[in-house]
């Protein structure tokens, strides 16, 4: 089966949208939504410098990374300088010691009620808060 296609505006326009929808309370949901909004913005700006017209679709858009963020980051060529590699988390585990996950896995955490260290869930919401502003003036002029 097919990925629904998704253009440049739907993508934008997601990334608005939750991006705002998150900002309302805290907690795993919230967070699942800025997570998704800045997927979405920076897919928006993989369209946007890839495709000046913006006729691209999801369809034509690298298929292996979808969530990975580290990707999508690298794929825009931001430098470390403005945006740090994204943090890695850890699963806050009461029985064991876990090896720290991929960013990519952070929405399934949220959307699963998974409970991760508080410091890591803090830096990875300030490097989202990042992401997203750098999104937000990539867009201005889109």
């Amino acid at each position: 089966m097919s990925r629904i296609q998704v253009g440049f505006s739907q993508f934008k326009k997601a990334f608005e949208t939750h991006w705002e929808n998150g900002r309302k309370e805290t907690g795993p949901s919230y967070n699942l939504l800025k997570f998704y909004s800045v997927e979405c913005g920076l897919k928006s700006m993989y369209i946007h410098e890839n495709d000046r017209f913006h006729r691209m679709t999801s369809e034509q858009m690298p298929a292996d990374h979808s969530h990975r963020l580290d990707q999508w980051i690298k794929e825009l060529n931001i430098p470390a300088s403005r945006i740090s590699p994204p943090p890695r988390f850890r699963i806050r585990q009461s029985s064991r010691d876990e090896s720290p996950r991929d960013i990519e896995k952070i929405h399934e955490a949220w959307r699963y009620g998974v409970v991760i260290e508080p410091n890591d869930e803090t830096s990875i919401l300030r490097w989202l808060e990042v992401v997203s502003n750098w999104i937000r003036e990539g867009l201005k002029e889109a």
